[in-house]
């Protein structure tokens, strides 16, 4: 099924008879995004709040790295404003921000941040080549 969707992509673009369609309603399902009333956020989503909470912990004042990938301001509560925390909080944490429009960080992490604004696919393909 993965590789039909990349054969039929033109322009960034799949074709309409792909995209998933609601058993209810039958209109297009859309990404689980915090942008609306719609958004799910049922038992499941509260196990894995949860898991991430304990991993955060258990990361407390020990080295971490934290990758950024192409995260703005849309809901910057979620990702972006609590990774520049969790780097401002912990001395061995380091920020790697991979973002073309918005790599700038906070000014007191500044030395604990590593900033691309480059094209995310390009870098990631040159990670692949290494």
């Amino acid at each position: 099924m993965v590789e039909e969707w990349l054969k039929s992509t033109k322009n960034c673009q799949i074709p309409e008879s792909l995209v998933p369609k609601c058993p209810v309603c039958g209109g297009n399902m859309e990404m689980n995004l915090r942008k609306d009333a719609n958004f799910v956020q049922d038992e499941n989503w509260y196990k894995q709040l949860e898991k991430y909470e304990d991993f955060l912990e258990k990361a407390k004042n020990k080295n971490l790295v934290l990758l950024e990938i192409g995260v703005g301001f849309n809901t910057p509560g979620i990702i972006r404003f609590p990774f520049e925390q969790m780097a401002y909080n912990n001395i061995k944490t380091t920020l790697i921000r991979i973002n073309k429009d918005y790599p700038q960080t906070m000014l007191e992490i500044g030395n604990k941040t590593i900033s691309f604004n480059e094209d995310t696919a390009g870098i990631i393909e040159d990670l692949k080549e290494k």
